[in-house]
């Protein structure tokens, strides 16, 4: 419960932030297998970002491309069961 709780709230600030003016999108293979990449340029109060995301296991996890590994960790946590 407290779980829901916690991605509602998280949910609710990130929608708060801003608002998306761009996406691309591609994949990542690790280990054989392709997950989807998202990439957001997002508007906010002090500007634009960028964030981006991987898709495992039918749910997306954040992530760094411009970070070696990141997404690949994402994927890990994600398939071990570790995600928090």
């Amino acid at each position: 419960m407290k779980l829901i709780i916690l991605l509602f709230a998280t949910g609710l600030v990130l929608s708060a932030c801003g608002t998306v003016t761009n996406e691309t999108r591609g994949t990542i293979v690790l280990d054989g297998r392709t997950y989807e990449l998202r990439t957001r340029t997002m508007q906010g109060s002090d500007g634009s970002y960028d964030t981006s995301s991987v898709k495992a296991k039918g749910k997306w996890r954040q992530c760094l491309p411009q970070s070696p590994g990141s997404c690949e960790a994402a994927i890990r946590r994600d398939n071990s069961g570790s995600n928090r």
